[in-house]
């Protein structure tokens, strides 16, 4: 499997931070759980774009059917006894999902399909229908406590991107 980057998240109360970067990209998601819209940013280059999407709010039933499948094998991440769990999505995807029920974060859904996952994700692979698989995992758990400041967003760096 090819290296294509990495995968940061942060999460501080209500709050989370998700970056992505890859050789061309770096792109960034935030969302706050007691709101119902998200802003992504995108950094291509010397382009710079900033998105506000709708985002469902922690309460809300995805839109996405999902069926989870539990399995009887754990193994170990960073330190944490991780269960796995199989998801699997209308569009034909599967995410195969190694969690940790020994930490429990204020966020947990830094990404969307996660938000009923009893516990804090560390690794996750996804299939996609075509059979293409990308592959997720945690390299390093930092609980130090964050500044609010790492969840702002200077406005002014960016062009916005209509919300569609």
């Amino acid at each position: 499997m090819a290296f294509i980057g990495t995968k940061e998240v942060w999460v501080k109360g209500n709050q989370c931070k998700t970056t992505l970067t890859t050789a061309q990209l770096v792109q960034t998601f935030l969302f706050n759980t007691q709101l119902d819209k998200a802003t992504i940013t995108k950094d291509i280059g010397q382009s710079h774009f900033l998105q506000t999407i709708k985002y469902p709010p922690v309460s809300k039933i995805s839109l996405l059917a999902q069926e989870a499948i539990a399995t009887d094998s754990t193994t170990h991440i960073l330190g944490y006894r991780c269960k796995a769990l199989q998801l699997k999505w209308s569009d034909g995807s599967i995410y195969d999902i190694l969690y940790t029920d020994e930490l429990n974060l204020t966020v947990n859904q830094f990404e969307l399909g996660f938000k009923t996952i009893p516990g804090l994700v560390l690794s996750y692979t996804i299939t996609g229908a075509k059979g293409i698989r990308i592959e997720y995992q945690a390299t390093k758990l930092d609980l130090s406590p964050l500044s609010l400041s790492l969840f702002t967003i200077n406005n002014e760096l960016y062009q916005a991107i209509d919300e569609n």
